[in-house]
């Protein structure tokens, strides 16, 4: 009986130090998503203030205090890397790889004219650390990320970096690059492009924007990859977008050439 009545203490005991602490480690998420949720309302009230912003000093300004701010509280919050920015995603260029180990954050500096300028910051896991890759000053970069396709080579996960770059209201870009995380290491040098004559880590098609401009969805997705085919589009000597592709077949080791379609 003395042993039965120590049986059920010890369970008793068992089952409220679980209880105690999932309390404490659920008020300690709350407390750090809405720390997250401040900060972000913060964000998106000074981007706004720079964004919307007429006079070009001002402007240049609160483009560049955004800019320092924001970087600075993504490298000493690494749990930002998967959190849901539901705020900032209808104003920034958020992509996060879809095994939540690559984002990057790409914004309009407001400082381009019709060559755009954007900042950019990139995040990664490696070995259960998150890094962060930016530029201490503010960037100018006509280009910003749009999409991450996360595919396999040979047991290693690589990343289709699907970034735009607009030089004019006309002529514009987009491409596609491989990265891949080794060695705690983001690296982006990795050929795996196949063509009939070379290897590339890269793949860039220049257009016109005005033969693409009735098509609904923003940012363009002009390549695209399905059924473990990368599409290509095919761009004329005026730069207008066909509606052909090179196609690229994803096999063990690289993304192969494999015709026209």
């Amino acid at each position: 009986m003395r042993f039965r009545k120590f049986w059920i203490c010890c369970k008793m005991f068992k089952y409220i130090s679980f209880a105690i602490v999932f309390f404490i480690f659920s008020n300690l998420f709350r407390a750090q998503n809405t720390k997250l949720e401040n900060k972000e309302q913060y964000f998106l009230t000074q981007y706004k203030k720079y964004s919307e912003n007429e006079d070009y000093d001002s402007k240049s300004d609160e483009s560049l205090k955004f800019s320092g701010e924001f970087k600075k509280f993504i490298v000493e919050n690494p749990e930002t890397l998967t959190y849901d920015f539901k705020l900032l995603n209808k104003k920034l260029f958020i992509a996060t790889s879809a095994d939540k180990k690559l984002r990057f954050y790409g914004w309009d500096t407001e400082l381009g004219g019709t060559m755009k300028s954007f900042d950019q910051i990139i995040q990664y896991s490696s070995n259960g650390k998150t890094k962060t890759i930016f530029n201490k000053d503010q960037a100018d970069t006509a280009y910003f990320v749009s999409e991450i396709i996360k595919v396999s080579l040979n047991g290693q996960a690589y990343y289709l970096v699907i970034s735009n770059g607009i030089f004019s209201s006309k002529d514009q870009a987009q491409m596609v690059q491989a990265f891949t995380i080794s060695n705690n290491m983001l690296v982006d040098s990795e050929k795996i492009f196949k063509t009939k004559t070379t290897t590339l880590n890269k793949i860039q098609v220049n257009f016109d924007f005005f033969s693409v401009v009735d098509r609904p969805e923003r940012p363009l997705k002009l390549i695209k990859f399905e059924k473990n085919k990368l599409y290509i589009p095919i761009v004329d000597k005026e730069g207008k977008v066909s509606d052909k592709f090179l196609l690229y077949q994803l096999n063990n080791n690289y993304f192969q050439y494999i015709g026209i379609q």
